[in-house]
C-alpha cells in the first residue's frame, strides 16, 4: 500500500483535487489529508502538482479504486 500526506500551511481554505476521480477536498489552515493506494509504494503511484488554486494529486494507479482521502 503507498500513500501521501498533502498539508495546507496556509492562512486559508486550500482546495485538494484528487484525479482522476475529480473530486475535491477543502482544507483547513493547519489541516493533514493522506491519499492512499492499493499499489506497491515501488510503482510512483502519485504525481502532485502546486498551482493557484491548490493542490493536485494524481493517482497514477486508479484502476477504478475509490480515492482514499
Amino acid at each position: 500500500m503507498a500513500k501521501t500526506s498533502v498539508s495546507n500551511e496556509t492562512d486559508s481554505m486550500l482546495c485538494l483535487w484528487v484525479e482522476p476521480w475529480g473530486t475535491d477536498h477543502w482544507m483547513r489552515p493547519g489541516e493533514e489529508f493522506t491519499v492512499v493506494t492499493q499499489t506497491a509504494p515501488e510503482e510512483s503511484p502519485f504525481n502532485i502538482v502546486v498551482h493557484s488554486q491548490g493542490i493536485t494529486v494524481w493517482v497514477n494507479s486508479a484502476k477504478g479504486l475509490d480515492p482514499g482521502c
